[in-house]
């Protein structure tokens, strides 16, 4: 009984950051039929549909939404260092205190949520620019990750 109340208080909570029904799913065993109808008595509209990106590729596209995504892994990173075995309460503590540092920051919690995932399976990796010690994050694999801190424009080919 207890269990299942924590499913469900976790569910308001990630309902109330607007995360994905998708992610709702794979983080709570609450039937989507219960989320859908929590989500639209909570928010007074219904959730985001649809399956959740599998990649976060997206973000290089676009240099505010990658230092956005930037500022959270940092974020995510600190809390998940003290707290290992935070899991979702990781993500959502570190969500929470990005949007306390940046309040006009476009990042979801969704896009938050796929950070953490691939920082947690290592497909994506944070450095430290070796000129100016900001961090910069690489997607494994992928030709389009910056080429350059996005601070101090230090080429980050000679780094890694």
């Amino acid at each position: 009984m207890i269990k299942r109340l924590k499913q469900y208080e976790l569910a308001v909570e990630l309902i109330q950051r607007q995360a994905r029904i998708a992610v709702i799913l794979r983080e709570t065993a609450i039937p989507k039929d219960l989320i859908k109808a929590t989500y639209k008595e909570l928010l007074g509209r219904p959730g985001n549909p649809g399956p959740i990106k599998e990649s976060i590729r997206g973000l290089t596209h676009n240099r505010r939404r990658y230092k956005e995504a930037t500022l959270f892994a940092k974020i995510f990173r600190s809390i998940e260092t003290e707290n290992l075995q935070g899991g979702i309460d990781n993500v959502i503590q570190a969500f929470d205190f990005f949007k306390i540092s940046l309040p006009t920051g476009d990042l979801d919690f969704t896009t938050a949520w796929l950070v953490a995932r691939d920082l947690r399976n290592k497909q994506l990796l944070m450095f430290s620019c070796h000129q100016c010690s900001s961090p910069v994050l690489i997607i494994v694999g992928s030709e389009k990750s910056l080429e350059r801190c996005c601070v101090c424009k230090t080429s980050l080919k000679t780094s890694l």
